[in-house]
C-alpha cells in the first residue's frame, strides 16, 4: 500500500467470472472480455480465482490460455489453484503453455495441502478418485465449508455439520 499522496505502482483486477450453471458459455465470454477491457483500462494485471465446486471458471488454466490471445501486455494470474485436486505433471504443462502463448505474462498462484474443507474426510487414491468422491459428495448435496484466514466461517448444511 503506498503512503499517503504516493500514486499506485501497480494495479490488477481480480475476477471469479460468475455465470448461469445451465450455460456457462456466456459466462466464460464475458470474463474473457472482462480481462481485455482490464487490459484496454490500463490495469496491470488481470487475475481469476480457482475454485472447485463452487460457480466461477471451470478451468482457470484454459480461460488465461484464450485470455492470452486476446490481450498483449497484461500479466495474467491465477488466485489460488489448490494443488490437493491437480494432477502436478498436468498443470506444470498446462502452466508452460499458458506462459508460451502469453508471451512470459503468466503469473501462477497456488495453494499447498488438502482442500482445507475437505480435510478431514478420507478419500480413495488413484487417478480421479477425489475428483469423483468430491463429485458424490456434491451430488448428495454437500457443500465444502466456508473458511476463512484457518477458521470456519459459520457451520450449517456442509460437511462440519455432518462430521
Amino acid at each position: 500500500m503506498p503512503s499517503p499522496g504516493a500514486a499506485l505502482g501497480r494495479l490488477g483486477l481480480l475476477t471469479i467470472g460468475l455465470f448461469d450453471g445451465d450455460n456457462p458459455g456466456p459466462g466464460h465470454q464475458t470474463t474473457l472480455e472482462i480481462i481485455e477491457l482490464g487490459e484496454r483500462l490500463g490495469f496491470d494485471s488481470a487475475w481469476v480465482r480457482d475454485r472447485h465446486l463452487q460457480y466461477g471458471i471451470s478451468s482457470p488454466v484454459a480461460g488465461l490460455a484464450a485470455a492470452s490471445q486476446r490481450t498483449r501486455r497484461i500479466e495474467l494470474g491465477t488466485a489460488v489453484i489448490p494443488l490437493g485436486w491437480e494432477n502436478p505433471l498436468r498443470l506444470a504443462e498446462d502452466l508452460g503453455t499458458v506462459e508460451v502463448l502469453s508471451g512470459g505474462r503468466l503469473n501462477p498462484g497456488v495453494s499447498v495441502g488438502a482442500p482445507m474443507h475437505l480435510r478431514a474426510r478420507r478419500f480413495p487414491r488413484g487417478p480421479g478418485a477425489r475428483l469423483r468422491a468430491a463429485v458424490q459428495l456434491r451430488a448428495r448435496g454437500l457443500r465444502p465449508d466456508p473458511v476463512r484466514h484457518g477458521r470456519k466461517a459459520r457451520t450449517g448444511p456442509g460437511l462440519a455439520a455432518r462430521r
